[in-house]
């Protein structure tokens, strides 16, 4: 009976690490904030803000939007493009514009209709169907998807073929690298504090994707990708 409960507690610990994931939030610009939803969609009233920047904890993925806790205990529903750290359909991989494009949805025929989805890939959740000749703004790029926003204020991804985009600035990845500094050796973790993924000797040069964390640098080296206490790191 003993052995049965201490496997049972096992597996609730498993499954709790498992279901509640440490990552940071993510807009298109740098100060940017947005509501706290508390419920899956807009209609929902807000818990407050999360700003750019922000570790919140991930309690439940969904399709568009999931359930996070902030770190001060708030909980509440952001859409996935909004979350940094958890997969394609999250904000990972996609290239902010220093300044948006002005865009415009155009389609074979005038009476068709696009769709905007969650994330950066057609077997992500449909967000609502965009008219041809509707204007958007185009924040950024993940792959072959445009990241737009309609003059409602809702976000998601259309395809690239389905956007014709004028003005603004394409050079904004905000990725920089860093260098392994101070010994000979640092651990790359799975979250800050979290479990060895990799040990990276001096001198390894590292993608640097976050600098949320004052004190670890979400990083990625080859197709692993941690996190790294800053002071080994310049």
């Amino acid at each position: 009976m003993k052995k049965f409960i201490s496997l049972l507690m096992a597996l609730c610990l498993m499954l709790t690490m498992f279901v509640a994931c440490a990552e940071t939030i993510k807009t298109p610009t740098a100060g940017g904030t947005i509501y706290l939803r508390k419920g899956p969609g807009t209609k929902y009233g807000a818990n407050g803000t999360v700003s750019n920047g922000d570790s919140i904890t991930v309690l439940e993925k969904g399709k568009a939007w999931t359930k996070i806790q902030t770190s001060d205990s708030r909980e509440g529903y952001v859409k996935n493009l909004y979350i940094s750290g958890m997969g394609n359909n999250y904000a990972d991989g996609t290239t902010y514009y220093s300044k948006a494009k002005s865009g415009t949805i155009k389609t074979k025929y005038a009476s068709s209709t696009v769709n905007m989805r969650a994330g950066a890939n057609k077997s992500e959740a449909k967000v609502m169907s965009l008219k041809s000749g509707t204007k958007v703004k185009v924040l950024g790029k993940n792959g072959s998807w445009y990241l737009v926003q309609t003059s409602g204020g809702t976000a998601g991804y259309v395809k690239s073929t389905y956007v014709s985009t004028s003005g603004g600035s394409s050079s904004s990845s905000s990725t920089t690298t860093a260098t392994v500094k101070n010994c000979n050796a640092v651990n790359m973790r799975s979250t800050p504090n979290g479990a060895k993924i990799l040990v990276l000797a001096k001198g390894t040069k590292v993608t640097v994707l976050s600098k949320a964390n004052s004190s670890w640098w979400k990083v990625k080296y080859g197709s692993k990708t941690g996190y790294i206490y800053s002071k080994y790191l310049k």
